[in-house]
């Protein structure tokens, strides 16, 4: 009875898309109330102050002196509040960041079979935000935040932001994977107004060779200063600027963040748009970890977090050299990731940067270049990790197109695989691609990876 009552309640995704564009914006600023309730509370601005970029000027020696007294008050808090970490960390003193190494490595599958139990005793639930990542190598992993780590991770951004001029408050455009408007639309608006952001939020599944114009358009015309979000949507709108001669809006500076576009592609991007692009890196679970320099290095945020670069016995790499990327979160202590397996790698770099910041450096990160899946339509559309969500027991996944017209979700599947699962994977994809597009999947024993080692979650094969 109650589930024959609960199929009359149209889910929130239902109502959105079945309200007028007025109640649109009402709803998306209602929940953008919410989240701040999360991430911008109390004496904000101090917490904002506290993540100042040019901390990153200090000597290596202060800035690792701090990562080290901030790693043991993290171990101590851990090791007695932490149900996992009370378990899994040795009672072993930590003097120096090179001490790390006596510690465990946190895997995504320890998260994934008991995320709560990485949340310290006796918070409360309304305290937590529930957080699930896209699941782009596999099964979507779930985990949370305390409102005080959920604040820092956002006063990180925006100070990074802030430190090339652009505050927040002031208008900005965002390109995204957040939900604007059905995947089938076909017709602007592919967008919404964010008032309390003062923030243009902008679809990015929508980018078919017509609707480049309405964006910048409605770029123009909410008068924004600066760009943050995909830099594959921000490549294919630049790429249309330079092939058009539109005029693009007048930006102080774009920060692209969730994948990585080359050297090449971000040069196109500051071509068209007459403004430096910063590219950021960081993960879901541990906020910004590192963030290009004007000499496109990716300096680590050490203010916030400690980045390791291992090998495959967890060796720190030498300069030049690939390696995983580990992350340990210092920003908070009651839902605390150590020694994160982030499953990225970055190439260390030699040497001081001539940016002025001493933090150290990476030369790039590896694998974060994800092909698109162009529709018979023109529609190119990237960052599709989202549709293996509904997928149980995926180990890895990739999407493949193998046709104009056909798409192929090739699968590892994993302990407790449910093929059921996959008629909600394939419902998902024709929701990012549209019904002109073949979707059918498959299971595989391996997929092939990347010279790089990384597995790439979407590829053209035609």
């Amino acid at each position: 009875m109650v589930d024959s009552l609960l199929r009359l309640v149209p889910s929130r995704q239902k109502l959105y898309d079945s309200s007028p564009r007025l109640v649109r914006r009402v709803l998306v600023n209602l929940e953008a109330r919410r989240r701040d309730w999360f991430r911008r509370y109390g004496d904000y601005a101090s917490e904002v102050k506290r993540y100042d970029p040019a901390w990153y000027s200090n000597s290596p020696a202060a800035q690792e002196a701090y990562q080290c007294e901030r790693l043991n008050t993290l171990v101590r808090a851990a090791r007695t509040n932490v149900p996992y970490y009370r378990e899994a960390l040795p009672d072993v003193p930590v003097t120096s960041i090179g001490d790390l190494r006596s510690l465990p490595l946190l895997e995504k599958r320890s998260i994934r079979e008991a995320p709560l139990r990485f949340v310290a005793d006796g918070l409360p639930l309304r305290d937590l935000w529930r957080n699930t990542t896209s699941g782009s190598t596999g099964t979507p992993l779930v985990y949370y935040h305390d409102r005080s780590i959920t604040r820092a991770h956002q006063a990180v951004a925006d100070a990074l932001l802030g430190s090339h001029g652009c505050l927040f408050g002031d208008r900005k455009v965002r390109i995204s994977g957040a939900y604007v408007v059905p995947y089938e639309q076909t017709t602007p608006p592919f967008w919404v107004l964010i008032d309390r952001y003062r923030q243009l939020q902008c679809s990015a599944y929508h980018f078919a060779p017509d609707a480049c114009r309405y964006y910048l358009a409605a770029m123009r015309k909410a008068k924004v200063t600066h760009g943050t979000g995909y830099a594959s949507a921000w490549h294919l709108l630049a790429s249309y600027v330079l092939e058009s001669g539109d005029e693009p809006p007048t930006l102080r500076a774009i920060f692209t963040d969730s994948e990585g576009i080359t050297l090449d592609q971000q040069a196109a991007v500051e071509r068209a748009f007459q403004c430096p692009v910063f590219q950021t890196y960081g993960t879901g679970e541990t906020g910004h970890v590192a963030m290009q320099c004007r000499s496109k290095r990716y300096h680590v945020l050490t203010r916030s977090c400690i980045a390791e670069v291992l090998d495959d016995s967890g060796t720190p790499v030498p300069d030049g050299i690939s390696g995983e990327i580990v992350v340990t979160d210092i920003t908070g202590l009651k839902t605390p990731f150590i020694r994160y397996r982030t499953g990225d790698l970055a190439a260390p770099a030699p040497n001081d940067c001539k940016c002025g910041w001493r933090s150290p450096s990476w030369l790039e990160i590896v694998g974060r270049v994800d092909d698109y899946v162009v529709t018979p339509e023109g529609r190119k559309v990237g960052r599709l990790s989202h549709v293996t969500k509904p997928g149980i027991g995926i180990a890895e996944s990739q999407i493949a197109q193998v046709s104009p017209d056909e798409v192929v979700i090739r699968v590892v599947p994993d302990n407790g695989f449910d093929p059921q699962s996959m008629f909600l994977v394939l419902d998902a994809a024709h929701r990012y691609l549209g019904n002109s597009v073949r979707v059918s999947w498959e299971k595989v024993d391996r997929l092939p990876r990347m010279k790089s080692g990384k597995l790439r979650h979407v590829v053209r094969e035609c």
